[in-house]
Formats: structure tokens, C-alpha cells, sequence
């Protein structure tokens, strides 16, 4: 059985970094590719309830990350809002140093107010009628990167339940306000969030059986969502927290890609520069061996209720040939490495590609099926150019070979 650090309430035990910074700046009307603003506006426009959630899986990577696209998304949303006037509530309790509870001046339309809430104040701040007044009076909250626990910590009481500031953005979000977050704040929208998500923590959790966990604030009623996802590594973490959770799928956001969830239930737009992994367990039995999953990029749209998927017409379906090319990389927790691993799955002739790990008895293989399905856009940059279906995923480990 995998032992799980389930972090509690009180306790912050976990890093993440490279996050986008907010800043109150005036921002360029309309939004920059490579975001889907059609996808978008319909949410915007229509006043869906409850609003839509908008996670961005962090950025500072190898890609020269463009988080100004993600916050215009952000700042559209509360432009176009039906609630109130527009304003956009920062929750910084991941960051180390949050910034204390202030009104900004209003720019470019838009007043942004930072709420001030950390695990050191959160028996004061979570209860202070200002903050919840401010809280009453945004259209858009904003979940800032840091350490995923102290989210827990600052706004989940010790038996579980949540803070009356926490209750608060419930309600409006309930009522159409957007809730958007990046990394650790993109995390946080699950039932659960994992921790620590450093290149080690997937020879950790396949290895060391360790998975340090804390509880997420709910916003996404099933399923895990992770940050950083193909950037730092992290499939050996998400396997494990799959089958440790029995959460029925994940989404493994990598940097500067994000993930568009409406309120009304129809399925997710992936949104950004780089990609996402969807995985679905497809055996309890054997949870490390029976693993569907699929590559999705910028416009790609993902149904959780049954794993459909809907690929961008950017990205017609192709036949590729069947090519004798490697199928093998040397450390499959590198940056970017595992996208590589799906790939090469689907175009080579063997139809299996897998990967090591300096770490000995560790072997990550994808296998392509007959369902496999192939799209490739020529014109697309390497990291938006394929959107991969139907492969199969298979972990080989020591957490594996234990009861």
C-alpha cells in the first residue's frame, strides 16, 4: 500500500515556484494567440451559472513563458461579467510573502483588490467583514502559485470545513463569478492537491512510496489537476495520486497552457503554448498498467464524464508512417521528456516507446492501440503541433510491485 503524507490543515510542507505575478497594470485590449478567445467569449458573454474556472499550469520553463496572455483572459472575464462592477479579487496565502489586505486604485476598468489572507492570520482575515465585503463584490478570484498547503492552511478550518471566506467565494462563484488559478492556485481546485512537485517527486512516490497531499479547496467536484506537469516530470506523481485517490481521471496542465472549465458542465478547452495530459485509469486492479491517455494542445476540448475528446480543426488527423526511429528515452522524468515518449508511441513502427530513470527498476511505456489517432499541424509550433488519442500508459516500478 503507497504511504501518503495527507498534509494537515495547519501544517505547509511543499514549494512550487515560477509562478505568473499578478501586477495592477493597465493591460492591451484583446488577447494575444495562442489562447482561444472564441471558447472564451461564449463563456463570457453568456453568464453561466456557476462561472467558470480558469487553471494555468505555471510558467518560467524552457518555453519563455507569456503569462500576459492568461491574465488578459482573466481581466476580459471581469470586463464582460454580469456581477457588479468589475473586480478581481488575489488570494496570495500560497506565496510566501502574500501582500496585506488593500484596495488598488482601479486601471483600465478594472479594480484589483488583494484579500490579504495567509495561514497566520486566517483565524482574523477569513472572518474581517472588509475582506468579506471585498469578496461579496468580485466577479473574478484569482488563486496565486506558492506552496499548495498553505491554500489548506489559510483558507480550510481544522475539522475540514470551510472558512466564511472560503464559503464567501463559494457563493460567488455559485452566482457566475469566474475562478482562476495558477500552479499551486490551479492545484488547489481539486478535492485533493499534491504537493512538492520538484523533478524528484515522481522517483519519490514510484520508489519511496511518499506522496505528500493536502486537502484542495473543491472547485472541481472529481478528478486531479496538475501544474507543471510535462515541464518538471511529474507522471510518476500523478500515476501514484491517481491510484492512491482512486479519482476516476487527471489533467496534467504543463507550463503556460491552461484549462477552461464552464459552469454548465460541457467539456474543457485546453488553452496555451504548450499542452496537457488527460489520463483515465482503466483497471483497479492493476493501476499502474491499465491507463488510458491522450496528448491535447491549444483549442483541443476534453469531456471528463467520459473521456471524449474533441481536437482543434488547427490540427487535422494525419496517417503518419510508420517509421523505424528511436523509442526509448534515457531519463524519463527530463523536461519534456515524457511528450517526447508519446510521441515517438504513436509514429513509431513498433507502436511502444518507454523510458528509464537513473533510478533502477523504474520503466514508464505508452503503447499505441488501434484506437490511437494521430493529429499533426505543419504550420504549428513543435509544442502545439500534435494532439495524440487512444494511447495506452504503462508504469513498471517498486510502489508497483507491492500489494
Amino acid at each position: 500500500m503507497v504511504s501518503v503524507t495527507l498534509i494537515a490543515v495547519g501544517l505547509a510542507a511543499c514549494q512550487t515556484t515560477s509562478e505568473p505575478t499578478v501586477k495592477a497594470t493597465p493591460v492591451a485590449s484583446g488577447l494575444r494567440a495562442p489562447f482561444s478567445y472564441s471558447a472564451f467569449e461564449r463563456i463570457a458573454d453568456t453568464g453561466l451559472k456557476p462561472g467558470p474556472l480558469l487553471l494555468h499550469g505555471g510558467g518560467g520553463g524552457r518555453r519563455s513563458a507569456k503569462p500576459e496572455a492568461f491574465f488578459e483572459a482573466l481581466f476580459e472575464f471581469a470586463r464582460r461579467s454580469k456581477l457588479n462592477s468589475p473586480q478581481v479579487c488575489l488570494i496570495e496565502a500560497a506565496a510566501p510573502d502574500p501582500r496585506p489586505f488593500e484596495r488598488a486604485d482601479a486601471q483600465n476598468g478594472i479594480t484589483f483588490i488583494f484579500l490579504g489572507i495567509t495561514p497566520e492570520n486566517r483565524a482574523v482575515s477569513t472572518r474581517d467583514p472588509k475582506v468579506l465585503g471585498a469578496i461579496y463584490a468580485c466577479s473574478v478570484f484569482y488563486f496565486a502559485g506558492g506552496d499548495p498547503s498553505r491554500l489548506s492552511t489559510a483558507l480550510i478550518e481544522n475539522n475540514g470545513t470551510d472558512t466564511p471566506a472560503l464559503k464567501a467565494i463559494r457563493q460567488r462563484h455559485a452566482e457566475g463569478a469566474a475562478v482562476t488559478g495558477s500552479s499551486a492556485g490551479a492545484m488547489a481546485a481539486s478535492k485533493t492537491m499534491m504537493c512538492e512537485c520538484g523533478a524528484g517527486s515522481s522517483v519519490d512516490a514510484l520508489v519511496n512510496n511518499r506522496l505528500k497531499l493536502a486537502p484542495g479547496l473543491r472547485f472541481v467536484s472529481e478528478g486531479l489537476i496538475d501544474a507543471h506537469f510535462l515541464e518538471r516530470g511529474l507522471i510518476g506523481r500523478l500515476v501514484g495520486a491517481l491510484k492512491t485517490t482512486a479519482e476516476p481521471f487527471a489533467l496534467g496542465l504543463d507550463e503556460d497552457t491552461a484549462v477552461l472549465i464552464p459552469g454548465d458542465g460541457t467539456p474543457w478547452t485546453i488553452i496555451g503554448e504548450s499542452g496537457a495530459v488527460a489520463l483515465r485509469p482503466t483497471s483497479a486492479r492493476e493501476p499502474y498498467r491499465q491507463i488510458a491517455i491522450d496528448l491535447l494542445a491549444d483549442g483541443d476540448r476534453y469531456d471528463p464524464s467520459n473521456g471524449s475528446i474533441q481536437i482543434s480543426p488547427a490540427r487535422p488527423q494525419i496517417t503518419p508512417a510508420r517509421v523505424t526511429v528511436e523509442n526509448s528515452v534515457s531519463e524519463v522524468f527530463a523536461p519534456g521528456a515524457f511528450r517526447k515518449l508519446m510521441e515517438l508511441a504513436a509514429i513509431n513502427a513498433t507502436g511502444l516507446a518507454a523510458g528509464g530513470s537513473q533510478v533502477p527498476g523504474i520503466r514508464i511505456s505508452v503503447t499505441r492501440t488501434p484506437e490511437t489517432k494521430v493529429y499533426f499541424a505543419s504550420d504549428l509550433p513543435g509544442d502545439r503541433a500534435y494532439s495524440l488519442t487512444g494511447l495506452r500508459l504503462s508504469v513498471t516500478a517498486p510502489v508497483a510491485q507491492k500489494p
